[in-house]
């Protein structure tokens, strides 16, 4: 906020207005009067501190780093011009509180527009905070309770609004400062709105195959993957208070490993690998709709669509296939082996993208409170996977068919005790362990929902994870992730104790769809077979 000395504002009106017109004629220019040069500062100050506060919608819709691969809807108009008027908006929002600020003297009415001045800026540095240094909201909090840093950020909160009216005309300065930052933002929205630019992403909607005929007899196969479940948390060191009957039930009527390991530490590796049954060293974008991979027997370099896929292997033996999934755009690349696929983006890379103007409108504002905004999108991805889900392996028409599904993946956003969502924040221990919860909770619906349309006693069911939690927040970092096979009908409890790698799922599904596994009795012997131990390859950050 551009601030008037003390003199100025103490002279009356007119005599500032003339004073000021006096000094353009005395140097012999035209100037503007000053109250319309302030007006335009003021405006610049209020188009600065918008722009700022969208900074976590147009970041991800304007500055995309990823080539599109992690986003399902493509940048419309309907989402750049929703942009565009948010901005404005609040632009104007913000300039009529400096002009109300400066119309009127009163101590009260200052003290308070300054503090919510203030206020806002916490947006962009809370935007700093987790797209530029990538600090994650339990670091911020657990910094946060250290009594040193509680009793500074006290005594810092109290020196701000102390000195609110000079903090105030400081943060003015900065967010002027950064104007030009505003003027690039909307250029951009400009030229895409006019077709002069455009940005990378998805240029096509592939066309998956129709169904063939199922065959009598056909086994089929649900395989389901819980991303980032840790076999060490869910079950050798289970923390107290943690209640999964219905994994405990699973192990109670199948085969359970518990030496599975993943054959990456994150999902962009991992899923790839066991889709392909193929060893992966490295992987990087190549485009919106596909990835580079190394292969790591051969140290080949190509392309997640030109290795194999367990979807186009079964569909080669006449078996319909379907996927529902998160994170990987699977239709995009494994489309010529689905007959069925339903997708939802990871809500960090597609947080304001919306078909409709209004919808991207408020997908857009929801982005200001981004912890919140990003806790709620996570809550539906979670709601609309699991619903997909349920339609599919009560559907006979597919003989293998993948669940890929977030839980128990952070951000923690379910509470056992009552059996709701929340987009309240927790810290993350606890908020996987809720959500290793919710992961046996759906996990029963899909039991439930087999078992009433008699699917349940005529389907394999192989149940695993991506990776595990590899993080040291329940000790040392484990490798291990379930791995549950239950074949149809009435089985006992098998454990498998040998280590083995879950990359072997590719080889066991078309197994025993050609029908060279016909019971659990079988599984033993081709895990000893095939199931060779392999390191988990760990290759960047988890995800």
């Amino acid at each position: 906020m551009d601030v008037l000395s003390e003199a100025e504002r103490r002279r009356p009106l007119n005599e500032l207005h003339g004073s000021r017109f006096e000094e353009g004629h005395d140097t012999g220019t035209i100037s503007l009067p000053r109250p319309f040069k302030q007006k335009i500062k003021d405006g610049i100050v209020a188009l600065s501190l918008a722009n700022l506060c969208f900074a976590n919608a147009w970041f991800t819709i304007l500055y995309d780093e990823d080539k599109g691969y992690f986003n399902k809807l493509p940048i419309q108009t309907s989402s750049t011009l929703a942009l565009l008027v948010n901005i404005l908006w609040l632009a104007a929002l913000v300039w009529l509180g400096i002009r109300v600020w400066r119309r009127f003297r009163n101590r009260l009415l200052h003290f308070t527009l300054h503090l919510a001045f203030l206020a806002l800026l916490l947006v962009p540095l809370d935007f700093v905070r987790h797209q530029i240094f990538h600090i994650s909201d339990n670091r911020v909090a657990l910094f946060f309770q250290q009594p040193v840093v509680m009793i500074c950020s006290v005594v810092l909160l109290a020196l701000m609004v102390w000195q609110h009216r000079r903090a105030a005309r400081a943060a003015g300065v900065l967010v002027a400062i950064l104007s030009p930052l505003a003027l690039s933002v909307l250029v951009k929205i400009l030229l895409l709105l006019l077709g002069v630019m455009h940005l990378k992403q998805a240029d096509y909607e592939p066309v998956l195959p129709p169904l063939a005929p199922v065959h009598e007899g056909q086994p089929r196969v649900i395989w389901i993957i819980f991303d980032c479940t840790d076999y060490r948390v869910a079950f050798e060191n289970r923390p107290a208070g943690v209640q999964l009957p219905e994994f405990d039930r699973m192990r109670g009527e199948s085969l359970f490993c518990t030496n599975a390991c993943s054959p990456h530490s994150s999902t962009k590796s991992s899923m790839p690998a066991l889709i392909s049954g193929r060893r992966i060293s490295s992987v990087g974008i190549a485009n919106a709709s596909d990835l580079n991979v190394q292969v790591a027997d051969t140290g080949a370099d190509t392309t997640w669509q030109k290795l194999p896929s367990v979807f186009a292997e079964a569909r080669a033996l006449g078996v319909n296939t379907a996927l529902v999934g998160w994170y990987h755009p699977y239709d995009r690349i494994l489309g010529k082996g689905l007959n069925y696929c339903s997708w939802y983006p990871f809500p960090l890379f597609e947080p304001a993208r919306a078909k409709t103007f209004s919808h991207a409108m408020w997908r857009e504002i929801g982005c200001i409170p981004w912890s919140w905004h990003i806790r709620r999108i996570f809550i539906g991805v979670c709601h609309d996977g699991l619903r997909d889900s349920l339609s599919l392996v009560t559907n006979n028409v597919y003989g293998l068919t993948l669940l890929h599904l977030p839980p128990p993946h952070t951000p923690g956003v379910y509470l056992p005790e009552k059996d709701q969502f929340t987009f309240w924040g927790m810290p993350r221990k606890i908020g996987y362990l809720r959500n290793l919860a919710l992961a046996d909770k759906e996990l029963g619906q899909i039991r439930r929902a087999m078992e009433a349309s008699g699917q349940w006693d005529k389907t394999w069911l192989i149940i695993s994870a991506d990776h595990s939690l590899g993080a040291t927040t329940f000790g040392q970092p484990d490798t291990r992730v379930p791995f549950i096979v239950k074949p149809p009908g009435a089985n006992e409890a098998i454990t498998y104790s040998p280590k083995i790698n879950t990359i072997v799922t590719h080889d066991l599904i078309l197994a025993i769809l050609r029908g060279e596994i016909t019971g659990q009795r079988a599984l033993v012997p081709w895990l000893d077979e095939h199931g060779k131990p392999l390191p988990t390859t760990v290759i960047g950050a988890l995800d």
